[in-house]
């Protein structure tokens, strides 16, 4: 997840992305069979939309999850300053409007932002919400007992310190111009912080393991009533939500660790909706009745993480080899049927930030034997290769109970052999795969050689909890290991510029430095995929984050 535009500038960077999802429509909609003269689906419950999903939450709070349904779901629950819409703007929420240049809310120097807080949110026990809330999340995150995700921007290397004017004002100091800050702080950045409750979390000296993570209390439109795990997250509409009462009744989250299975409860329409469904789905998907399909362009790549702690993927020629040995087109055709896009770095093709000019791996299995052969991997007798008596194998983990990762790694692999590599396939429970570091996550704690799975961008092309050398897990979400000095200079330039062409260059030479060293390789860029019952009304998509920004609208 990673954000997108910079402080003064941050006009013209939106304008950037909105004018390329508004040269045609913001999502494609294919299969709309509706419903008949007599009103709704006889299927369809009134007030209630039933979701099912594979992903299980490790927790319900974003501040100590890694999975992306820890961000979907607190868009029923939780509240931010800011969302980002289907138009591709910052929406206000628990903040009244966007700190800019023009309005005062950014000084001259870029270095104070005030921020207006809105007046008359309760949390959903009732207590007022006020700039006391704010300031204590802010000091949860740069807690060291805690083990959120990343510290950035939130630390001291950041944040000089937060003023309080009143209990509906506050102001950040910044040590230095930081040009994500507005679109990162409690916003839609890559990793999206709700706003927590100060009456229920400042007495724990963590909150690790706090019954809170389970079944939190937010400002959001709905509340968490119930919570079986491994099974069902059940939320109900509040009462007290600040724009009034939500339009459903209740919204049912079911996990259901297998995408075959939540296919048959389509078509039996146990369920009412399915988001990010495998494109490996479509071809049956477009043939259930009663649904609605959006194809919605999204800033998420899905990726083959190397880690590069590995001896055998120290060596750059390895990397490039396993990249060259890829068929990206032929994975989209047979795998993605076509849903998703070509992509060659981490700056999806139509964000401001995407550079032309990288380094691309055509299939070529030849070069990639070329590379082998020179990184001293020889070809056996048996048709795999072999250095100094060793077996170049590989472990391929992913997630379990995914189609689309298992159709990905068994191609993959078979991509791999051609060329001479192993590659031994071991899944894992999502829970575990994206637990933290300090939980045992497989991809946080470096248990893994090659790793399948999606990144998803935020708002602003801000990539550097992934890349830079001191955000190495536990500190952050450099899950390859990667350290690259010239990488992390330009992303500091990056980071302290707010004009876009600065920016821009920067960028160019991260992409260029990673598309030479290939600590990941992109499969494709994603267009989201949601199934759903055509009786839900004002379900619009977003392309960034998470496509829930509205849930308060939506109805059934």
């Amino acid at each position: 997840m990673n954000p997108h535009p910079s402080t003064h500038l941050r006009f013209a960077l939106l304008g950037a992305l909105v004018a390329v999802f508004l040269a045609g429509p913001g999502c494609t909609k294919v299969g709309t069979n509706t419903a008949g003269t007599s009103g709704l689906h006889p299927w369809t419950i009134p007030g209630v939309l039933r979701m099912a999903g594979v992903a299980q939450p490790d927790n319900l709070n974003p501040l100590l999850g890694n999975q992306q349904i820890e961000v979907d779901l607190s868009m029923f629950w939780a509240g931010y300053l800011f969302n980002w819409n289907d138009r591709n703007q910052l929406v206000p929420e628990l903040a009244t409007e966007v700190p800019t240049l023009a309005n005062g809310g950014i000084s001259r120097d870029g270095l104070s932002i005030t921020y207006h807080l809105r007046k008359g949110v309760l949390w959903q026990d009732g207590a007022p919400f006020s700039a006391d809330d704010v300031i204590f999340t802010w000091q949860a995150i740069n807690n060291p007992r805690n083990n959120v995700q990343t510290r950035i921007p939130y630390d001291s290397d950041y944040i000089a310190n937060i003023e309080k004017k009143d209990e509906y004002t506050i102001v950040v100091h910044l040590k230095r111009p930081f040009a994500p800050f507005v679109n990162t702080f409690f916003t839609m950045s890559s990793t999206p912080y709700p706003i927590l409750p100060r009456h229920l979390l400042a007495r724990y000296p963590d909150i690790n393991h706090v019954a809170y993570n389970q079944k939190p209390v937010g400002t959001g439109p709905f509340m968490i009533e119930e919570v079986r795990p491994g099974s069902l997250i059940r939320m109900v509409a509040n009462p007290r939500y600040w724009r009034g009462p939500p339009h459903l009744k209740e919204f049912d989250y079911a996990i259901i660790p297998d995408e075959t299975t939540i296919l048959t409860q389509l078509r039996t329409h146990e369920q009412d909706m399915e988001y990010n469904a495998p494109a490996s789905q479509a071809p049956s998907l477009a043939g259930i009745d009663g649904v609605r399909i959006y194809l919605t362009p999204f800033t998420q790549y899905r990726e083959i993480a190397l880690n590069l702690e590995n001896p055998i993927l120290k060596d750059v020629r390895v990397r490039q080899a396993l990249a060259y040995a890829i068929d990206q087109n032929e994975l989209i055709r047979t795998v993605s049927h076509g849903v998703d896009m070509p992509g060659d770095s981490d700056q999806p093709p139509f964000l401001w930030a995407h550079s032309n000019n990288v380094q691309r791996y055509p299939h070529d299995p030849q070069r990639a034997a070329q590379l082998l052969d020179a990184a001293g991997w020889r070809l056996g007798p048996d048709g795999y290769r072999y250095k100094n008596g060793q077996r170049l194998v590989l472990g391929m983990s992913g997630t379990t109970g995914s189609d689309e990762t298992r159709n990905l790694e068994q191609v993959v692999q078979h991509e791999w052999r051609a060329v001479g590599v192993q590659g031994v396939i071991k899944n894992y429970a999502s829970d575990l795969f994206f637990a933290g570091y300090n939980f045992g996550g497989i991809i946080q704690g470096g248990k893994f050689d090659t790793a399948f799975y999606s990144w998803i961008n935020g708002i602003d092309p801000d990539d550097s909890t992934l890349f830079m050398c001191d955000q190495i897990p536990p500190n952050g979400q450099n899950a390859y290991r990667f350290c690259d000095p010239q990488l992390d200079a330009a992303e500091r330039v990056a980071l302290s510029h707010y004009d876009q062409a600065t920016r821009k260059a920067a960028y160019d030479t991260i992409q260029r430095i990673l598309s030479r060293e290939e600590p990941l390789i992109i499969i494709w860029y994603v267009r989201r995929q949601d199934v759903v019952n055509s009786d839900l009304k004002n379900y619009r998509p977003a392309h960034a984050v998470t496509t829930f920004w509205n849930t308060w609208q939506w109805a059934m």
